[in-house]
């Protein structure tokens, strides 16, 4: 087959939700024998000129470019937005020099199925050929997202107000958008089902993520540890959690357990900074930054703390610290998405922030326990994320859009 990548990322290195999936699809279809091709729109800053080689190594020759996103002020895109009734986010990556790149490239690479990433660039499907197959990989639902994070109280007085009105137009998009694509790639079952909800002909795939070989190598190392390890980008929800697990649960876990370490393993970006000034001065607290090879700092590490509640997507860090051999705590809805995985047994969940800390403590105190639930939660990664099992799932879910594609297509009657 021909595939065509189409991303706002360009997919490499694999150290966020975005690109972990672009990256290994990539991966694993060209170690397949599939021929690809990759077209990326972004506004990313860290140097995407020199991550791109190596993304573009999986394509066929002169088939892979990349373009900035094109610098707009806010409120034009505020504006264009409301008066084309789009939303915000995907308006923001409207670019017509883009799409004539990408139509360019369409009409010589003449593939056979497109994956387009994430919301954003789902507008781009438009110019897909009759024929081609057409994959939208979403990671989850927005809508969904947004749904939790107005029960959790996230935001109040007018910014409550324009989310619900968000949430609305959200909802109207996924059920009016998504089933024009033949193919809707999720991580979770639990997307899948709130999207068939809005809309029966959504053709939902689920393909949830895998885990790094190499971090499944260092569980011997991570058994008899205690201390505590987060991993995330200090943004958003991630930055949230963290500050309150500071402020909350924190306090009762170093009071019983003064020798443990937290390492905070993130960019440190401009949000975090003050997060940084309050906690980063205490030696049982380590701001590591950015850390591309995870095994370096997991190995160091026994109890894993994801401190997010939601139940929408999969959270990558769960099931890469279960891979390394470390009990992960979190809430319920942290769990949601790992069907296979058994609280108690497999990972531990509290109640709310002030129980976290004493579960963690407790954890910590019971050596039996917290061994018992790191090997399980080793044992269930090895057997369930291993990114080798999920190259024939990719190959069928891209196949099934070119073959749902072709089916589109009139065929003349015989004379």
């Amino acid at each position: 087959m021909k595939i065509l990548f189409v991303t706002n990322q360009v997919p490499f290195p694999p150290d966020n939700g975005v690109r972990i999936v672009s990256h290994h699809a990539m991966r694993l279809m060209s170690e397949a024998g599939h021929e690809l091709a990759l077209a990326v729109l972004t506004e990313e800053t860290d140097d995407p000129a020199k991550r791109f080689a190596r993304a573009a190594a999986y394509c066929q020759k002169d088939r892979a470019w990349w373009m900035p996103l094109p610098r707009r002020s806010r409120i034009d895109v505020q504006l264009s937005a409301a008066l084309r009734e789009k939303l915000y986010f995907v308006e923001r990556y409207r670019c017509t020099a883009f799409r004539l790149k990408l139509t360019g490239l369409i009409e010589i690479f003449r593939p056979d199925a497109i994956h387009f990433d994430i919301i954003t660039l789902l507008q781009y499907v438009a110019i897909a050929p009759a024929g081609v197959g057409t994959v939208a990989s979403i990671n989850d639902s927005n809508g969904l997202t947004l749904e939790n994070a107005l029960v959790q109280g996230k935001y109040a007085g007018l910014t409550r107000v324009y989310r619900k009105m968000q949430l609305r137009h959200t909802r109207r998009y996924e059920a009016t958008e998504y089933p024009r694509f033949d193919a809707v790639h999720l991580m979770s079952e639990i997307d899948a089902a709130y999207l068939t909800r809005l809309n029966p002909s959504i053709n939902t795939v689920v393909i949830s993520n895998g885990v790094d070989p190499l971090i499944f190598k260092i569980a011997d190392q991570t058994r008899n540890k205690i201390d505590l390890i987060f991993v995330g980008k200090l943004v958003a929800d991630n930055l949230q959690g963290l500050r309150t697990f500071l402020e909350v649960s924190w306090p009762l876990i170093e009071s019983q357990y003064r020798d443990l370490k937290l390492h905070i393993i993130g960019e440190v970006g401009a949000e975090a900074q003050r997060l940084k000034a309050n906690f980063g001065d205490r030696n049982n607290i380590v701001f590591h930054g950015y850390i591309e090879n995870l095994t370096d700092v997991y190995r160091n590490c026994g109890i894993a703390i994801v401190p997010i509640n939601k139940d929408c997507g999969l959270i990558n860090k769960v099931i890469e610290a279960m891979a390394a051999g470390l009990a992960v705590v979190g809430f319920g809805k942290t769990f949601a998405s790992i069907r296979e995985a058994k609280d108690g047994q497999d990972f531990v969940s509290a109640a709310d922030f002030a129980h976290f800390g004493q579960v963690v403590a407790d954890l910590i105190r019971d050596d039996s326990r917290r061994i018992s639930i790191q090997n399980a939660a080793h044992v269930l990664a090895k057997q369930y994320y291993k990114w080798s099992t999920r190259a024939a799932r990719y190959e069928s879910m891209y196949r099934l859009s070119a073959e749902r594609a072709m089916s589109k297509l009139t065929v003349p009657a015989a004379d």
